[in-house]
């Protein structure tokens, strides 16, 4: 089993790295043609929904583990 040590401190940056990146698959040009016909806002709204389960996943998991993943 392999241990990696991330610092309290990188929990709120990792946490928005990877909203942001949810965000940014959305406007991805070939996830967007797979995505079929699919309006603008509903991809956007799926992006987001997205992003924000990853967040809530990765969230849940740090603070299980004792981080605070609040900004300071």
């Amino acid at each position: 089993m392999r241990v990696i040590l991330i610092e309290e401190d990188r929990f709120a940056e990792v946490a928005q790295l990877m909203h942001a990146e949810a965000i940014s698959a959305g406007k991805n040009h070939f996830l967007r043609h797979q995505a079929g016909n699919l309006t603008e806002e509903q991809l956007t709204a799926a992006a987001d929904a997205i992003g924000r389960a990853i967040h809530f996943h990765f969230v849940r998991w740090a603070q299980s583990h004792g981080a605070s993943c609040v900004p300071k």
